[in-house]
């Protein structure tokens, strides 16, 4: 699986890297990924590799395993404010 860094103390938005189909997959096989973007910030002093795209829940539980603060964010949610607290989690977190 393709790989990306996540540098120390950064905080972004994975809206591009999320597979939101499961074309060409059959129900059986894959389910829709149920968030329309995915905030993660890296509250540590060290760079982590995080895996992209995003293709299932468990991406987001194993993320926050790794030291990640993690927000799924739906269609209803305020986006920027959930990123502005994610973003102010991460500058505290020194």
């Amino acid at each position: 699986m393709p790989k990306m860094i996540l540098p120390p103390r950064l905080t972004m938005a994975l809206g591009g890297y999320i597979r939101e189909t499961i074309v060409p997959y059959s129900e059986e096989e894959a389910e829709a990924f149920p968030y329309r973007n995915v905030i993660v910030g890296n509250p540590t002093d060290e760079p982590i590799k995080i895996e992209v795209p995003v293709y299932d829940k468990g991406w987001i539980e194993r993320h926050r395993r790794l030291g990640l603060i993690v927000v799924p964010v739906k269609a209803e949610d305020d986006f920027v404010g959930l990123f502005n607290m994610v973003r102010e989690k991460v500058r505290r977190s020194k």
